[in-house]
């Protein structure tokens, strides 16, 4: 029997062939698939078995205002979104007023895909709307919540007749669980709101512990009214792995249930060096994927080991990213970010955080100077990665981390 593994770790354009000891654990994901996501077309069998309602186009009459509000994280979101426009075409569309509402994007650029995307057809007879939370001429207020929030948001939800939203079901250090009403709120409240929502998670918390904020978030849900979801849970590549539609409540229980039996990885010892991927369809790397998955990496991690971490990352230019690029010590930020928190304040602080407990290095395509004031050590290549694995048999290799939530099962 051989004492070592071959592995082939891959994020975005990067690739790397490496070998590790036989003792090392290597998790090899294998998402748990719905019915739909085994079809050849996932997406319109989903839409053609929703849970808890009737098929999309038995929601709607004519006249109504339909807004299809997104999350751009979502596997494959151009694909839904034209699967859904090509349903509402064919059944009613001559009658229905459609709005694609976007969340704010500082690269407004990055939208122009999903619009030229869209069928032909549809493209001269969609509203396209990006939601901008500073201009408060934008929002309306919904009501007050249970615990007192006001909550405003974007006039179209508050208009609309019958809302689409299209999200991630996944793990999430502030909501516990993303999706469903997650994609509505606080996305597309006012920049305050949104500010407020950016603060650190609670890493201490397992995913269904109560939490305020997705408390409020479900709440919004319920305030709003009638609304059609459908929610992706992605597999090991950051595809599309289980696919579900219909009313909110029902498609985020279940997909949290498949989410768990997919993503959940529970072990009984931590590790001295964790080799952790990242994995997006688009490529397009963010910190907020690298965060979440340092995060997870950090609770099976020895206090002052290592993680490794293979991410095809874009260059952050996120507030909070850019103040830690030129700090000389990143602990320095974390008072002033959780007191004033930036948009990408939870990504930035689970960077920093996961920096006190471990060495970071990171593979990517970045130069050296930019890893590094990001807090990584720079690794450049395949052959430098191999040599960073030598000689560790206390290892753990995970990919596509940025979706799993990793913890430690201590026997009674």
């Amino acid at each position: 029997m051989s004492d070592t593994q071959q592995l082939t770790l891959r994020s975005g354009d990067i690739v790397a062939s490496v070998s590790v000891s036989a003792r090392a654990f290597v998790h090899r994901p294998s998402p748990v698939r719905n019915a739909s996501a085994d079809s050849t077309n996932p997406i319109a069998e989903a839409l053609s078995n929703p849970v808890g309602l009737p098929k999309l186009h038995d929601c709607l009459v004519p006249g109504d205002r339909v807004v299809i509000v997104v999350d751009p994280a979502t596997p494959q979101l151009i694909d839904i979104v034209t699967t859904v426009l090509d349903e509402l075409q064919s059944h009613c569309s001559e009658d229905l007023n459609i709005t694609l509402l976007l969340p704010d994007n500082p690269k407004a650029e990055d939208w122009q895909d999903l619009v030229k995307n869209c069928p032909v057809h549809m493209q001269g007879r969609i509203n396209l709307v990006v939601h901008d939370p500073r201009d408060e001429s934008k929002c309306g207020y919904l009501a007050s919540s249970s615990n007192g929030v006001r909550v405003y948001l974007n006039k179209h939800l508050l208009d609309a007749d019958l809302i689409i939203s299209v999200g991630v079901i996944g793990f999430d250090s502030r909501l516990g669980y993303s999706g469903t009403s997650g994609v509505l709120f606080p996305h597309f409240s006012d920049i305050s709101t949104i500010r407020d929502a950016a603060a650190p998670g609670h890493p201490e918390l397992a995913p269904g512990d109560v939490r305020p904020l997705r408390e409020v978030v479900d709440e919004v849900g319920w305030l709003l009214g009638t609304q059609f979801t459908i929610q992706v849970i992605p597999n090991p590549q950051g595809y599309i792995g289980s696919i579900l539609c219909g009313m909110p409540g029902d498609v985020q229980k279940l997909g949290v249930s498949i989410l768990e039996q997919a993503w959940r990885i529970s072990l009984d010892r931590i590790f001295d060096v964790v080799v952790v991927t990242v994995s997006v369809p688009s490529g397009k790397v963010t910190l907020r994927e690298v965060g979440a998955a340092l995060e997870s990496a950090c609770r099976i991690v020895e206090h002052g080991g290592r993680i490794i971490i293979v991410a095809d990352l874009q260059l952050p230019e996120g507030p909070g990213a850019t103040m830690l690029r030129r700090c000389s010590d990143p602990e320095e930020l974390l008072k002033p970010l959780r007191r004033e928190p930036t948009e990408d304040a939870c990504e930035v602080l689970q960077l920093i955080m996961a920096g006190q407990k471990a060495t970071l290095a990171l593979f990517s395509q970045l130069t050296d100077d930019e890893t590094e004031e990001l807090g990584f050590l720079a690794i450049n290549s395949a052959a430098e990665l191999q040599r960073a694995l030598n000689g560790h048999d206390d290892l753990a290799i995970i990919s596509g981390m940025n979706h799993a939530w990793c913890d430690i099962t201590v026997a009674t």
